[in-house]
């Protein structure tokens, strides 16, 4: 049997959230039962941290260790979150999304099984319906999950798709509170646009250079 630290990352990967789904599933079971959307706002972070613990911070770990100094684990992910403050906080600013879209699927999902709703004479249409709508919200978290280790990971694509995401969240927002005559935007999504048309967020994810050598050229 291999050991561990010679395990390729899409093992580390599947590992990492396996044993994290199954503490957290054995951790609601056991002890207060919470709504499905409280439970999806406990999870997420704890999966992130998780993640972050075994897939980034470790290897760092490993690496100190090898060079002969004893690292701190606090230490390292302190270090790790405060090289690049900016992007950051624009990966924080995308779990939120991601968790509220997966505690928005949940709970929609937690809709379709309850008893009121199958006493109902249309059930059947509105729970195929609800399902329909919970696999949709499943697919834009999808997203925001992939946005948001995009951007950790440097990808461009990342960006875009953070910034569409990001925009659309806050436009759609803005427009339901101003039909309730408040003018108040969302202001996770909003804040995460506006970091990600920051020039240097720009740069490091190299968007609009391109378009600017162009012009240079002409």
């Amino acid at each position: 049997m291999p050991r561990t630290d010679k395990w390729p990352l899409w093992e580390w990967v599947l590992f990492t959230n396996a044993m994290g789904a199954i503490g957290i599933c054995l951790g609601f079971f056991s002890g207060t039962k919470l709504a499905a959307d409280r439970q999806a706002y406990i999870a997420v972070p704890a999966i992130v941290f998780l993640n972050l613990m075994l897939l980034a911070v470790r290897p760092r770990m490993a690496g100190a260790r090898a060079a002969g100094k004893p690292p701190s684990a606090m230490g390292v992910l302190y270090k790790l979150l405060s090289e690049r403050p900016i992007l950051t906080l624009v990966c924080v600013l995308q779990l939120v999304g991601a968790t509220r879209s997966t505690a928005a699927t949940v709970q929609i999902l937690q809709t379709s099984t309850r008893a009121t709703l199958q006493s109902l004479p249309n059930s059947q249409s509105m729970v195929v319906r609800l399902i329909a709508a919970s696999i949709l919200m499943g697919l834009v978290t999808l997203l925001w999950w992939l946005g948001a280790v995009g951007l950790w990971v440097g990808r461009r694509w990342a960006w875009w798709l953070a910034l569409t995401l990001n925009a659309q969240a806050a436009m759609t927002t803005g427009i339901i509170q101003l039909f309730k005559l408040n003018g108040l935007f969302d202001p996770w999504a909003t804040t995460a646009v506006l970091l990600l048309l920051l020039r240097p967020i720009r740069q490091h994810f190299d968007v609009g250079r391109s378009r600017a050598k162009h012009i240079e050229v002409a």
